[in-house]
């Protein structure tokens, strides 16, 4: 829906200050048009949600509309559904003379379904994560290491994961999809198929036909800069600030052995094809680019750097960028 339909939307998941900035005519001139329909495949424990502030932003910024869920309890303002997509069940339906541009909230990957939805010159966008560091981040998000704690009071912090990992904790939650395959199920493969090699390595060249371009969240900045090569964005569509950044990070190392490694690992066989493959399929797509791209993500990284540091204090009305000439430029 237009903008108005995102009164529902937290501010806190919107850069609310703006910014421009003053790249380099070679960088910025524009020989094609912006793309406006995109799909973004919003993955679970990926950084998503932070890529998807992006997302909001472009269509609130050129007054677009974006798939939004008929049925909003209030907290599940970003889940179009969480199995597969039904249109006249989930879907907030747009007069006949219009049609949808954006859909980025949650939804499990389904084509036939989303071209139903969408228009033909529709981009596909996704993001993969990898599959250990997902498993660690739902183990932190999902508060299971207050229940390790809980359940073993006298389990060292750093070992809580260790714990929940050999004592198969994990099976006897619903939530446990998350730390089994969660990426794969997200992208489509059904639970019942991760376990077959075959199935999920033909399955993955299907998707490599259908996405532009599948972000990494370990090269989340060249991942972008890409995408707006690909897009025909400017560098301001692009910025962000990140969402729900696990702050456990700076709390606790988790302590985990080679075995515990080797488990993780082991129930996530979809999830590593998928993001072995998307990940060095990202480094080839790279590799393709020529030397600007390099200097234009040096150059983002410290935009970022400025728009993060600006996003924390409250008390300034303007952000001040250095540009890739040395002048600086506020804004």
């Amino acid at each position: 829906m237009t903008s108005k339909a995102f009164k529902a939307i937290p501010d806190r998941y919107f850069v609310r200050k703006s910014y421009t900035d003053d790249m380099p005519n070679e960088m910025t001139k524009n020989t094609c048009n912006k793309q406006r329909n995109v799909i973004f495949v919003k993955v679970h424990k990926t950084g998503s949600t932070t890529a998807w502030g992006i997302f909001t932003r472009f269509v609130q910024a050129n007054n677009l509309n974006m798939v939004l869920p008929k049925r909003d309890n209030g907290s599940m303002f970003n889940y179009l559904s969480s199995k597969y997509l039904k249109l006249k069940e989930t879907v907030l339906q747009l007069p006949k003379n219009m049609s949808y541009n954006i859909l980025c909230n949650h939804a499990i990957y389904n084509k036939q379904d989303f071209e139903k939805i969408m228009p033909n010159d529709t981009v596909r966008i996704g993001i993969l994560r990898d599959p250990l560091s997902v498993f660690k981040s739902a183990f932190y998000h999902f508060s299971f290491n207050r229940l390790v704690m809980r359940k073993f009071p006298n389990v060292k912090r750093s070992l809580r994961l260790h714990e929940f990992i050999v004592k198969k904790i994990y099976q006897q939650y619903a939530i446990g999809r998350s730390f089994t395959n969660g990426m794969s199920y997200d992208f489509g493969i059904p639970k019942s198929k991760t376990s077959n090699t075959s199935f999920v390595l033909e399955y993955i060249r299907e998707l490599d036909q259908d996405f532009k371009l599948v972000i990494i969240t370990e090269l989340f900045d060249e991942s972008l800069v890409l995408m707006r090569r690909y897009l025909c964005w400017d560098i301001q569509d692009i910025l962000y600030q990140p969402v729900n950044k696990g702050v456990w990070r700076n709390n606790v190392k988790p302590n985990l052995t080679r075995e515990d490694i080797d488990i993780v690992r082991n129930l996530n066989n979809a999830d590593n094809l998928l993001y072995d493959f998307f990940k060095t399929r990202l480094e080839n797509q790279i590799i393709q680019q020529n030397d600007s791209f390099y200097t234009e993500v040096r150059h983002f990284k410290k935009i970022i750097a400025s728009v993060h540091k600006f996003c924390r204090n409250t008390k300034k009305r303007s952000c001040t960028i250095e540009n890739q000439n040395g002048t600086l430029s506020s804004y």
